[in-house]
């Protein structure tokens, strides 16, 4: 490509503003643009660098779909998936994953076993699982990284154990915390991409896995297995996973669902520390 002056690069942008087009799906491209283009300022040129001064002054208020393509064209960005421009980059997915050290999610298991917990995850600080059994909390297990100590307390039995963590333990802390063992599963085996959908408002992408070979250290032998990992498309973080399998021998479906997830969450060393009444006891091993 050939070397665009700043005054040209103006005049064109300036052209491309008197576009018509429909508010709300340029506002939508737009939006996905400075989300992409955040991610790849810190491996921008000089060019490129002022190439984006050069698009953030501009004093349009009106970008046409044809603009969002310039932009990702002059940037070099790659983007696919047709008229909606933005796609999921599964690659940078992984990466964004490795880069966030906090996270909250809920996981919900129906089938022979029924749970929901709900895990509180930081690299720094630890990990926190609530169990509840039936809508009660059952279990409140604390994997506290700096102590490297393991607290657990059962309220229906008014008992509570504290050991030392294993390097397995810590190690599994790390995974997590930024969940890059989740995706890094999913994608390390053959998988199709699913078509675009929606969750709670927002476009995702998806991509589905078939292979138990993925995820054979967590689960039994099993007769059918399905995985789906779905990914908001304007922030390329994983929203929702899905797995689905019938153990072998067994006619009853056992469903595995990670939802509610939040990412970059603000932690306190307090979050880690389990709440033990004075009349409960401890567990001696």
């Amino acid at each position: 490509m050939s070397e665009i002056d700043e005054q040209e690069i103006k005049r064109r942008f300036e052209v491309i503003s008197q576009f018509e087009q429909d508010s709300e799906v340029a506002a939508r491209d737009v939006e996905q643009v400075r989300r992409r283009l955040i991610l790849h300022m810190s491996g921008q040129q000089p060019r490129e660098q002022k190439i984006w001064r050069i698009i953030m002054k501009s004093r349009i208020t009106k970008l046409a779909a044809a603009a969002v393509i310039i932009v990702a064209v002059i940037l070099g960005l790659t983007f696919t998936g047709g008229p909606d421009i933005a796609s999921v980059t599964w690659a940078e997915v992984v990466r964004n994953v490795e880069n966030i050290h906090t996270i909250t999610y809920r996981e919900t298991v129906t089938g022979p076993i029924e749970k929901t917990t709900i895990s509180y995850s930081s690299s720094k600080y630890g990990l926190k699982e609530e169990c509840y059994k039936n809508g009660q909390i059952d279990t409140i297990a604390c994997y506290q990284r700096p102590e490297k100590m393991l607290v657990a307390v059962n309220p229906s039995a008014k008992v509570y154990e504290r050991r030392p963590l294993t390097e397995a333990e810590l190690g599994g802390i790390d995974n997590r915390a930024n969940a890059r063992w989740v995706v890094k599963k999913f994608m390390s085996v053959e998988y199709k991409e699913l078509d675009r959908s929606n969750i709670d408002g927002e476009e995702v992408e998806g991509i589905e896995i078939n292979s138990t070979e993925a995820f054979s250290e967590f689960l039994p032998s099993v007769d059918s297995f399905v995985g789906r990992l779905w990914v908001d498309v304007a922030t390329e973080l994983p929203v929702l996973v899905e797995l689905e399998f019938v153990p072998t021998g067994s006619t009853m479906q056992t469903k595995i669902v990670i939802d509610e997830i939040q990412w970059n969450v603000e932690f306190s060393k307090s979050d880690f520390e389990p709440n033990i009444p004075a009349d409960y006891t401890l567990m001696k091993r």
